[in-house]
């Protein structure tokens, strides 16, 4: 991730440096035992969202970049929990995280707090772990969870409607084992699909609503496999499921094809696939991430149409249990993952990290505004723009969308007396958003301008410009008059901002001579000679 400089500086000047794409690694939270159960976003501006566990405290966290630097929140209080977490973002951005293990809970933000509640207490055991969430059209959350007591296990499934909670079992026919490692999928309808483990038989079991009923499969059966599975849904709703085949310490990726189940092995070298996470590119091909045990690396692998393409990630040791993947609009992987040797949080992501790696912001007050420039190092970025602060509010965007080329940008649209703050946000063509800022506080002084005109050129044998400055808002009349003071022609007659101004006026159609510019103000008037020739 690219560091935050700020300083004062007004030119443009950007220094070419060249990058291939490649992973980039970094330790995320390093403060105590800290990384365990991750799962990973990225918001629409392809920025990492991650929820994980805190050991040292017993509590659920929370880390997102804001383009610059890492913000980290606890979500639960100490002693709270926050075992087998997954976290979805709604329309607005905001983190939802299902997380529990004696009961099932559900946190979201709503821009200013997080909202704890409650969603399934009953008497149970390991109530509410291995859960997963997915939010429907309407943000409202999905959970599918694991249940164990009194001899009996399985999956259940919660939804919440906009008032209520609804709870129901989806599989509850077995002892010890059924229903760990739920993954949960919602369709364009917004029905649920839900891939577990059924460890009483050692199979692979996908359980979805049909709007009526509850229809469940057993996936695979070859051997004793389903555990860690992780389950997406391509464009036309049909599963995919990545997991690990323990008979074989291998992983295994299945996919249902319309009428059958396509079952691959993706990876046996060594003890491979525990952890794993499954994500689907635009093609509806699949990458998936795990834990090599044997080697105790991360690993990755993808589908190019062909073959599966298999890579090493990170090799420190004992790292890349809790994987937790996901696809940026380049179709790039994003990883988060649990660093065991030093109980860090990490995270990998691949690509190209050309581009602005840094820039220098500057805002100085000018006649017409508040003046932003900025200087960056690295490659010009797809573009730019703007966001100011007022006072003691939020940075808000004010630009619109600028090209990858502008230095500079001139905000008109500021009051007198209050301070401002800028920042830059830089757009690359990825979509990936750096935020550059902020500057130091500019106070526009007002209306400290004078009355002013001028004319030219003179003589002028067509057009003439007339460039002029205001003191104040208000009515203006800008008019030739020859020299018995007559009017002749009018240039303009209406409202004015203040400020610095310039017209044009064809004078083509009047006779060459000597003609008095007049401007006319609730502020006063001025005028200026002007020579027409042909």
């Amino acid at each position: 991730m690219r560091k935050l400089t700020t300083a004062l500086v007004v030119l443009f000047l950007a220094t070419i440096t060249l990058a291939a794409d490649e992973w980039h690694i970094e330790t995320v939270d390093s403060a105590g035992l800290v990384g365990e159960y991750t799962s990973l976003a990225l918001d629409s501006s392809g920025r990492p969202h991650i929820s994980y566990y805190d050991e040292s405290n017993s509590a659920l966290k929370y880390a997102r970049w804001d383009g610059s630097s890492w913000h980290f929140d606890s979500v639960a209080g100490v002693g709270d929990g926050g075992w087998f977490n997954s976290l979805a973002l709604d329309s607005s951005n905001h983190p939802n995280i299902s997380y529990g293990f004696d009961d099932l809970r559900f946190a979201r933000w709503n821009g200013s707090s997080w909202q704890i509640e409650t969603v399934d207490s009953q008497e149970w055991v390991f109530l509410g772990s291995y859960n997963s969430l997915a939010l429907d059209s309407d943000d409202y959350p999905h959970i599918s969870y694991y249940y164990f007591g009194m001899n009996n296990s399985g999956v259940k499934y919660a939804r919440w409607d906009g008032s209520n909670w609804h709870i129901e079992t989806v599989d509850g026919s077995g002892g010890f084992g059924l229903g760990k490692y739920t993954s949960l999928a919602l369709d364009s309808s917004g029905y649920p699909h839900i891939s577990y483990s059924n460890q009483l038989n050692n199979d692979l079991e996908y359980a979805r609503w049909n709007g009526s009923s509850w229809q469940i499969q057993t996936v695979d059966s070859a051997g004793a496999v389903g555990l860690c599975t992780s389950l997406e849904l391509d464009s036309s709703g049909r599963p995919h499921i990545s997991y690990y085949d323990e008979s074989n310490s291998a992983l295994k990726y299945a996919r249902w094809n319309g009428s059958s189940w396509q079952i691959q092995t993706v990876d046996s070298e060594g003890d491979v696939g525990y952890y794993t996470s499954l994500a689907l590119d635009s093609s509806g091909y699949p990458h998936i991430s795990y834990y090599d045990d044997t080697n105790k690396d991360l690993k990755y692998a993808r589908w190019n149409g062909s073959t599966w393409q298999i890579e090493t990630v990170d090799s420190d040791d004992l790292v890349g249990e809790y994987t937790s993947l996901a696809l940026d609009s380049y179709n790039n992987p994003h990883i988060s993952y649990y660093y065991a040797y030093n109980c860090d949080l990490k995270y990998a992501w691949y690509g190209d990290e050309s581009g602005v790696e840094d820039a220098e912001l500057s805002a100085g007050v000018c006649d017409e505004g508040v003046l932003v420039g900025w200087t960056i190092t690295g490659d010009a970025p797809a573009g730019f723009s703007v966001l100011r602060s007022a006072g003691e509010g939020e940075p808000l965007g004010v630009s619109g969308a600028l090209p990858g080329t502008a230095a500079r940008w001139l905000d008109a649209d500021v009051e007198a007396g209050v301070e401002y703050r800028y920042w830059l946000e830089a757009v690359e063509e990825d979509g990936t958003v750096s935020r550059f800022g902020p500057t130091e506080v500019v106070t526009f002084p007002g209306a400290a301008r004078e009355l002013s005109l001028s004319v030219y050129p003179s003589p002028a044998s067509g057009s003439f410009t007339v460039d002029y400055t205001l003191p104040v808002d208000g009515p203006i009349t800008i008019a030739l008059y020859d020299l018995s003071g007559r009017r002749v022609a009018t240039v303009l007659d209406g409202e004015m901002t203040a400020g610095r101004h310039d017209d044009s006026y064809d004078a083509s159609a009047l006779p060459p001579g000597v003609y008095l510019a007049r401007l006319s103000t609730d502020a006063g008037s001025l005028t200026e000679r002007l020579v027409i020739t042909r």
